[in-house]
């Protein structure tokens, strides 16, 4: 028996807290995509209750979160 490795590249589990800002780090991971394999950064991004969902610009489909940050100072929205 000949044994078969496998990398399987599962994205991070990030747990976001409700009504706070972070840096989050995106990846399109859509193959159609001009921006496939691209990282970027949204700075502020806005925790919703909890949950953060990154959209493509070219696509419209949904990133891949690869880390986020709690920003700290959190900014002041007036």
């Amino acid at each position: 028996m000949t044994s078969i490795s496998v990398k399987v590249d599962l994205p991070p589990l990030i747990t976001f807290l409700p009504a706070l800002w972070y840096v989050v780090t995106a990846r399109d991971d859509n193959q159609e995509c001009e921006n496939a394999g691209e990282t970027f950064e949204i700075n502020p991004c806005y925790s919703n209750g909890g949950k953060v969902i990154a959209e493509c610009g070219l696509c419209s489909k949904p990133m891949t979160l690869v880390s986020a940050t709690l920003l700290d100072p959190q900014p002041q929205m007036s």
